[in-house]
C-alpha cells in the first residue's frame, strides 16, 4: 500500500495499513492470524451497521476496497439498495446529524448540511455519491483501456522512431475525435466562432468541451498552431519523386526572381548587421565605465576596511560601543557620497560592508536609512510609535529620548502653521486605508477643481465621479456631483460625452435608489441654466441615463424635464438633444398610457423650424417610437394612418379645383409644400419598420427555426440605404441571420401561384397603396420637390417589399388606372376617359418609383416601353407635357438611365407623327441640362439637326428650346458656331419672316439665354436682332401678335439689363429697340411704359456720363454692384459720402489715413 498513490480524501498524508497497524498493533509480530485480523475488520462492520453507522462503514469499506481487502458483509450490504429504502415513519425518526466535512467522498459538496443537526440526513444520496464515483472509475478504467489499445495500435507502424502513415490510411474514430477537437479549439481561439458553432452541429456526437470525452487517457496535446510549429523539427520520411519537363522554359524568369529576392535579403542583412555593429559599440562602451565603476568601488572598499579595521581596535581599546555608532553613520554617508548612485553593484557592496560593521546589524541599517532619509521630516503616527516601541525592545542600543523633547525637535523642520490644511492631510496620509483615500478625495477635490485651468478640467472627471461613487456621506457626494456638472463653464461635445460617459459608469455603479437621489437632482437644476451647453447636457444625460431608471420616473419626472424643454427652449441645439434624448427615452418606456403623449411630442419635433430638430426626430425619435407602435400592435393603424390622413387633408382642396382640372388639363391644387414634404419623409422612414412588422406577423414565421442559420445571406444592394443606423432592416429585425431567414420564408411564400394573404399584407396592399397612388394624384405637378419625394417613397417602398410585391401588388394598381395596354385602338374614348391621370404626378411616380426601383434587363424594356407610350400618348392627343417632363426629370437624376431616355427619345425622332416628332425636340432641352457634352455631341445635338431639317415648320420651332440649352451649358466651340448658324438661319430666313411661333419661341429662348451666353454672341446677333424685332413690331397690325411679342421684348431687355453692355451697343441697339418697344407698351401694355421710361433713361445717363469720363473711369464703374443698372454723378457722390460716414462713425478720421508701420 506504500508504493500506491493514497486516494483516501479523509487521510491524505496517513496510510490506511498504519492506521490499522497502530489501532490494532504490529501486524508482523501479531501472532493472531490473517483470518482472525479479517473476522476483526468483519465485526468492526458488523458494529458500524449495527449501530447504523453508515457513512463511516461506506468509508470503511472504500478503504479496504482500495487496500484490496473487501469485506463480502460490507460488499453485500451497499450493493443492495433495499437496504437504503426508508418508510415515512423511519425518516420522521432522529437520525445521525450530517458532519459539515468537505474533505469526504472526493470533496463532494456536504457542506450544505449544518453541525447543529438541525437538518436530516438521507443516506441514500450519499450511497449514490458512492456509485457515481464507482462509476466514473470504471469509465477511468475504460478510458486506459482503450488509450493503451490505441498506443499498442500506434506502435505497429513506428518503425525507427518515425511514424508510418499512408495517405490512403483510414483515420481511426479516437483520431477524428481528437482532431475535431484540436480543430474546433483552433477555431474559437482565432474568432472563428459562426464556424466552429456549424462545426460543432455536424458533430453532434461529440462534446468539445471536455477533452475526457475523446476518449483517450491521455493529457490533452497542445493546439494546432504548436502542433504546426513543432513539425519541422522532426524527421520526415523521403517521399519518392520525379523529375518532370515541359516545352516552356521559364528558367531565367526564376533566376530573375531569385536575383531580385537575394538583394532583397542582402539589403536586410546589411542594415542588420550596421544595427548590431552600433550596439557592439555601446557596449563596449558601457563594459568600459563599469570597469572604471568597479575599479573605484575595490578601492572604497578597501580604504572603508582600513577605516574599519581602525575603529574596531579603538573600540575594543575603549570598551565604549555607543560610540562608534555615530563614526559607522558618518562613515556610511561618506561612502554614499563617493558612490556613483546610478551603479547597482555599488549599492550591494555598500549594503555587504554595512552588514559587517560592528557586532549589530541592526543599528548599522537604522544609521543608513536616517543618512538615507535626511532630507525629510518624519511623522509622528500611532503605527510609527508602535514600530518604534517594538524598535526599541529589540535594539537595546538605540537612545531614549523624552517623547516630549523628540516631538518638539521634530516639530523644528516644520515652517508653516499647524492650521495649513495641506499640511494637516498630509500628516494623516500614513495611516491612511482605502476608506480614508476617498475621504481624502472628498475633502481636498473642492479646493483643488477652482485652481486647474479650464482646458484641462476634463481631467478631473474620471477622479470626481469615483469619490462621488465610493464616499460615505451623501452630503459630500451631492457636493461632488454639484462639482461634476459645474466644472466646465461651456462644455463641448467632447467634454459633455466625457461626462455623460462618467454618468453610466455612476448609474451602472451605485444603482437606482442612489441614481434618483444623487445624480437626477442635478440634472433638474442645470434644465434652465443660462448657457445652452449646460442645458445640452441635461438633455442628453436624460438620454444616456433612461435605461438605468424605473419606469415610472421615466413615464414621469423624465418626460416632463424633456417635455418642457422641447416647448420651452429657444435654442435649436438643445431641442436637438431633447428630440434625441426623447427616441432614446422612448425606446425604454413601458408605460401604454404615453403613446399618445409620445406621438404628440414626435408631431411637435417633426413641425419644429429648425433643419436639425427635425433630422433628429426623423432619424433618432420616430424609429425608436416606430418600434414601440409596432410592439403595442399601433403602427398601421394608428401611427401610418394618422399620417396619411394629415396628407389627405392638405389635398382636401383637390375637389374644390376639380372643375378647373378639366378645363386646363392640369393640376395646380395650392399645397402646403413644406408640411406635406415633412410627412413623405416621415412616411419614409417609416417603411423598414411596416416590412418587418407585416413579416413578422405572416404565417410562415412558424418556420423560422428550421431556416435559422442556414439560408444565405442577404445581398447589402438588395434593400434601399437607410438614412440612419435606427433604420436599418438588420438592426430592427434582430440580426443578418434573422433577417436573411425570414426574407427567404417571405420570398418563397409570395412567389407561389397562390398564397394565403394575411392581415398586415392586406392592409398594405388595399389600404395604403391605393391612398398612396390617390395622394399622388392629388398632389400635382407645380412642385418638383414634391413630385421627388413621392418618387423616392415609392421606390423605397417597391426596394424594401421586393420585386415579387412590386410586379404582383403595386404594377398592377398603376396600370390599372392608366389602362396602359400594350395596342391602343381608341385613342380618343382613351384620352376622353383617363387623360386626367396621365397629366398628373402618377406618370413620374410610376416611371420614377416603381419601374426605375429595379435594374434588370426586364426591368429596363419595360421603363423604356412605358416612356414611349407616354411620348406618342400625350403628342397624339396634344395633352401637356408637364408629366412626361417630370418623368424624365426623374429618371435622368440617374446617369445610368441617360441611354435609355436617348433612345426613347431617338424612337420619337424618327417617328410617322410629326407631333411626336415636335414632343421629342421639346424634351431634348432636359437632357442637354443633365447629360454630359460627350452624350451632347453624339447623340443630342445630331438629333436636333436631324429634327431641324424636318419638313415640318412645327418640328422646327420645337427645336428652338433645346438649341438655347446648348448655348447655356455646352461650351464645345464647334456645336456653339453650329448652333449660332441655326439661329441665324430662324432669323434671317424669309420663310420664318411671318411665323408667328417662331418669333415668339425664339425671342422667349433669347431672353432665357441671352444673360448666360458668350458676349460676343449676345452683342452681335441678340442685342441686335432683339431691336430689329422690336421696330417690326411697331408696324404689325395684328394685336394679338403684336401684344405676344411686345410682352416677351419686355421680359427680354429686362434680362438683358442685367448684363454689361458697351456703349456703342446701347447707342445703337439697347437704345432704338427700347424707344420701339415703349411705343408698343403704350398702345397694349400701359402698366410697363414707366418701367421702359426708366431703363431708357437710365441707359441715356449712362452715355452723357460716360463721354467726359472716358480717360478717367470704366464702361463698368457706371454700374452697381448688385444688379449692374447704371449709375449717375449724383448716386455716385451720394454713395461714396454714406461710405465715408459709415468710416467716421467707427474709427477717429485723424488716424484713417495714417500709414502702416
Amino acid at each position: 500500500m506504500a508504493d500506491n498513490t493514497n486516494t483516501n480524501p479523509f487521510d491524505c498524508d496517513v496510510d490506511p495499513d498504519i492506521v490499522i497497524e497502530e489501532q490494532f498493533g504490529d501486524t508482523e509480530n501479531d501472532t493472531v492470524p490473517t483470518d482472525h485480523s479479517e473476522s476483526s475488520w468483519d465485526s468492526i462492520a458488523h458494529k458500524l451497521l449495527r449501530e447504523n453507522f453508515m457513512l463511516t462503514a461506506l468509508e470503511f469499506h472504500t478503504e479496504l476496497i482500495e487496500s484490496g481487502r473487501e469485506l463480502p458483509r460490507l460488499r453485500d450490504y451497499f450493493s443492495n439498495p433495499g437496504n437504503f429504502e426508508r418508510t415515512r415513519d423511519d425518516l420522521a425518526s432522529p437520525g445521525l446529524p450530517r458532519t459539515s466535512s468537505i474533505q469526504t467522498f472526493d470533496s463532494l459538496d456536504f457542506a450544505r448540511y449544518s453541525d447543529d443537526g438541525a437538518g436530516q440526513v438521507d443516506e441514500r444520496v450519499a450511497v449514490l455519491e458512492f456509485e457515481l464515483r464507482k462509476a466514473q472509475e470504471t469509465i477511468k478504467s475504460l478510458r486506459a483501456s482503450l488509450t493503451k489499445e490505441a498506443e499498442n495500435e500506434c506502435t505497429e507502424n513506428v518503425t525507427e522512431g518515425f511514424t508510418q502513415v499512408g495517405k490512403d490510411d483510414p483515420i481511426r474514430p479516437l483520431d477524428k475525435r481528437a482532431l475535431n477537437y484540436l480543430v474546433n479549439e483552433y477555431l474559437l481561439m482565432n474568432n472563428y466562432k459562426l464556424t466552429s458553432v456549424t462545426f460543432s452541429e455536424e458533430n453532434e456526437d461529440q462534446d468539445f468541451e471536455d477533452w475526457d470525452d475523446v476518449g483517450l487517457n491521455i493529457p490533452k496535446p497542445p493546439d494546432l498552431l504548436h502542433l504546426y510549429k513543432d513539425y519541422g523539427s522532426h524527421g520526415t520520411q523521403e517521399v519518392e519523386t520525379s523529375n518532370a519537363e515541359c516545352w516552356v522554359n521559364m528558367e531565367e524568369d526564376r533566376i530573375g526572381e531569385l536575383e531580385q529576392e537575394w538583394v532583397t535579403m542582402k539589403e536586410q542583412l546589411d542594415s542588420q548587421i550596421k544595427q548590431l555593429e552600433d550596439q557592439i559599440v555601446l557596449i563596449q562602451t558601457e563594459k568600459v565605465d563599469l570597469e572604471n565603476q568597479l575599479s573605484e568601488m575595490s578601492r572604497l572598499k578597501t580604504e572603508l576596511q582600513d577605516t574599519l579595521d581602525t575603529k574596531k581596535s579603538i573600540t575594543q581599546q575603549n570598551g565604549d560601543i555607543s560610540d562608534v555608532s555615530p563614526s559607522k553613520s558618518v562613515n556610511t554617508a561618506d561612502v554614499k557620497a563617493h558612490t556613483p548612485m546610478d551603479s547597482n553593484h555599488g549599492d550591494d557592496d555598500i549594503d555587504s560592508i554595512q552588514n559587517n560593521m560592528g557586532s549589530d546589524p541592526n543599528d548599522s541599517k537604522h544609521s543608513v536609512d536616517q543618512d538615507r532619509n535626511s532630507d525629510f521630516f518624519v511623522i509622528d503616527t500611532p503605527n510609527r510609535k508602535k514600530e518604534e516601541d517594538m524598535e526599541e525592545k529589540d535594539n537595546p542600543n538605540k537612545r531614549h529620548l523624552p517623547p516630549t523633547f523628540k516631538k518638539a525637535l521634530l516639530d523644528v523642520c516644520f515652517h508653516v502653521s499647524k492650521d495649513n490644511r495641506i499640511v494637516s492631510e498630509m500628516s494623516q496620509i500614513a495611516s491612511f486605508n482605502k476608506d480614508s483615500v476617498v475621504l481624502m478625495l472628498g475633502r481636498c477635490l473642492p479646493h483643488i477643481v477652482p485652481n486647474v485651468l479650464l482646458a484641462k478640467r476634463e481631467e478631473l472627471i474620471p477622479l470626481i465621479l469615483c469619490t462621488a461613487m465610493l464616499h460615505p456621506d451623501s452630503k459630500e457626494r451631492d457636493k461632488l456631483l454639484n462639482i461634476l456638472f459645474n466644472l466646465i463653464k461651456k462644455p463641448d461635445d467632447e467634454q459633455r460625452q466625457m461626462i455623460l460617459t462618467g454618468c453610466v459608469a455612476f448609474a451602472q455603479h451605485v444603482g437606482q435608489a442612489r441614481l434618483l437621489e444623487e445624480l437626477l437632482p442635478q440634472c433638474w437644476e442645470q434644465i434652465s441654466h443660462k448657457y445652452a451647453e449646460r442645458r445640452i447636457l441635461v438633455a442628453e444625460a436624460c438620454g444616456a441615463l433612461a435605461s438605468y431608471l424605473p419606469n415610472e420616473i421615466l413615464s414621469s419626472l423624465v418626460l416632463s424635464m424633456l417635455q418642457q424643454m422641447l416647448s420651452d427652449d429657444k435654442d435649436e441645439e438643445v431641442r436637438e438633444a431633447v428630440v434625441r434624448s426623447l427616441g432614446l427615452l422612448f425606446g425604454f418606456i413601458c408605460d401604454t398610457d404615453k403613446f399618445t403623449q409620445g406621438f404628440e411630442l414626435l408631431q411637435t419635433a417633426l413641425k419644429d423650424n429648425s433643419e436639425r430638430v427635425i433630422t433628429a426626430a426623423q432619424q433618432v425619435f420616430l424609429p425608436a417610437f416606430a418600434v414601440w407602435a409596432q410592439e403595442l400592435d399601433k403602427l398601421e393603424h394608428n401611427l401610418i394612418n394618422t399620417i396619411l390622413k394629415d396628407l389627405e387633408e392638405l389635398l382636401a382642396s383637390r375637389q374644390c379645383a376639380l372643375a378647373a382640372q378639366k378645363a386646363s388639363n392640369s393640376v395646380t391644387i395650392p399645397l402646403n409644400e413644406g408640411r406635406f414634404l415633412l410627412l413623405m419623409m416621415a412616411l419614409q422612414e417609416l417603411v423598414p419598420f411596416l416590412f418587418i412588422s407585416m413579416i413578422k406577423s405572416a404565417p410562415f414565421v412558424s418556420k423560422l427555426s428550421e431556416v435559422l442559420g442556414s439560408s444565405e445571406p442577404v445581398d447589402a444592394s438588395r434593400f434601399p440605404k437607410p438614412s440612419s443606423a435606427l433604420s436599418d432592416l438588420k438592426t430592427v429585425v434582430g440580426g443578418g441571420q434573422e433577417l436573411s431567414a425570414l426574407m427567404h420564408l417571405y420570398e418563397d411564400h409570395i412567389t407561389q401561384e397562390w398564397f394565403e394573404p394575411w392581415d398586415n399584407f392586406n392592409w398594405v396592399v388595399n389600404n395604403l397603396i391605393p391612398r398612396l397612388i390617390e395622394i399622388s394624384m392629388g398632389a400635382g405637378l407645380s412642385s418638383p420637390r414634391i413630385t421627388t419625394c413621392q418618387c423616392k417613397c415609392f421606390f423605397k417602398i417597391c426596394r424594401t417589399f421586393g420585386k415579387t410585391f412590386t410586379e404582383k401588388k403595386i404594377r398592377p394598381k398603376f396600370i390599372e388606372l392608366m389602362m396602359l395596354t400594350d395596342e391602343h385602338v381608341e385613342y380618343q374614348a382613351y384620352a376622353n376617359a383617363k387623360q386626367t391621370s396621365v397629366t398628373t404626378c402618377i406618370v413620374p411616380v410610376y416611371a420614377g418609383g416603381v419601374l426605375s426601383a429595379f435594374n434588370g434587363e426586364e426591368d429596363r424594356q419595360q421603363l423604356t416601353q412605358f416612356l414611349q407610350e407616354m411620348l406618342t400618348m400625350v403628342s397624339v392627343y396634344q395633352a401637356p407635357l408637364d408629366s412626361l417632363k417630370a418623368a424624365f426629370i426623374e429618371i435622368s437624376a440617374n446617369p445610368s438611365n441617360h441611354e435609355l431616355l436617348l433612345t426613347v427619345l431617338w424612337e420619337g425622332v424618327v417617328h410617322t407623327s410629326a407631333q411626336v416628332r415636335s414632343t421629342a425636340a421639346r424634351l431634348f432641352e432636359l437632357l442637354v441640362k443633365g447629360v454630359g457634352e460627350n452624350l451632347v455631341s453624339t447623340r443630342v445635338f445630331p438629333a436636333l439637326v436631324t429634327l431641324g431639317n424636318d419638313p415640318e415648320i412645327s418640328v422646327r420651332t420645337s427645336t428652338i428650346p433645346a438649341l438655347g440649352a446648348i448655348i447655356e451649358n455646352i461650351n464645345l466651340r464647334e456645336m456653339l458656331d453650329r448652333v449660332y448658324m441655326q439661329f441665324l438661319t430662324f432669323m434671317d430666313d424669309p420663310a420664318y419672316k411671318d411665323e408667328h411661333n417662331i418669333q415668339t419661341e425664339l425671342i422667349r429662348t433669347l431672353a432665357r439665354v441671352g444673360p448666360n451666353a458668350e458676349p460676343r454672341f449676345r452683342d452681335e446677333f441678340i442685342l441686335p436682332r432683339l431691336a430689329a424685332m422690336a421696330s417690326a413690331n411697331n408696324n404689325l397690325t395684328t394685336e394679338g401678335r403684336k401684344r405676344d411679342i411686345a410682352l416677351l421684348l419686355f421680359e427680354a431687355y429686362s434680362a438683358m439689363s442685367c448684363c454689361f453692355i458697351n456703349d456703342q451697343l446701347v447707342q445703337e441697339a439697347m437704345v432704338p429697340g427700347l424707344r420701339c418697344l415703349k411705343q408698343d407698351v403704350a398702345q397694349i401694355a400701359p402698366e410697363h411704359e414707366e418701367v421702359v421710361a426708366s431703363m431708357i433713361k437710365d441707359y441715356e445717363s449712362k452715355m452723357e456720363s460716360g463721354r467726359p469720363a472716358d480717360r478717367s473711369f470704366t464702361p463698368s464703374s457706371a454700374y452697381s454692384v448688385a444688379g449692374g443698372t447704371p449709375m449717375s454723378s449724383e448716386d455716385m457722390k451720394t454713395r461714396m459720402m454714406s461710405r465715408l460716414k459709415d468710416t467716421t462713425s467707427k474709427a477717429n478720421l485723424s488716424t484713417i489715413f495714417n500709414r502702416k508701420k
